[in-house]
């Protein structure tokens, strides 16, 4: 069963609704199947936009560099389908990755994320989601590997430090 913060996930579904109706998608690093880093990545499909994510040479290069940066491995590739389930699709499933992480916004208000397993033959299987909360973690700026004072804390921390 794969982990991931609401911060995490909110960051994926914020992305997937401003792109929409075109597809978006970014890279997940992690360990094991506990999910500790989002890389939101544009678009570079040069056509069919609302049907196709695709990735630039340069992406993959800055995804690796952040995969390495923060001692993540490799988890896989999310993205949208805009306008249909969560589904592998053919051309999902020719890029051999041991994991798809697909987001389904048939119902745009209800957005739906599942992860996939892929076989070496191309079977797949479903792999749960739970989302946990950010309570106790520490929010890391990408930029600056400081911790985020504001989002390291409750919202009771928060406002003893307001109210004094």
């Amino acid at each position: 069963m794969f982990k991931i913060t609401e911060r995490q996930y909110g960051i994926i579904m914020q992305q997937a609704m401003t792109a929409f109706p075109n597809e978006a998608g970014g890279i997940l690093g992690g360990h094991g199947e506990t999910i500790l880093g989002v890389l939101p990545i544009g678009n570079k499909a040069t056509e069919k936009t609302n049907q196709q994510f695709g990735l630039s040479t340069e992406d993959i290069e800055r995804a690796y560099h952040f995969l390495v940066k923060h001692e993540l491995e490799f988890l896989g590739v999310y993205h949208t389908h805009p306008r249909g389930a969560p589904y592998p699709s053919q051309q999902d499933l020719s890029y051999r990755q041991k994991y798809l992480f697909i987001i389904g916004l048939k119902d745009k208000n209800s957005p739906e994320l599942y992860a996939w397993e892929v076989a070496d033959s191309g079977q797949v299987k479903g792999v749960d989601i739970k989302i946990v909360s950010d309570v106790g973690a520490t929010i890391v700026d990408i930029m600056t590997g400081k911790p985020k004072l504001a989002e390291n804390i409750g919202g009771k921390e928060l406002n003893r430090l307001t109210l004094q």
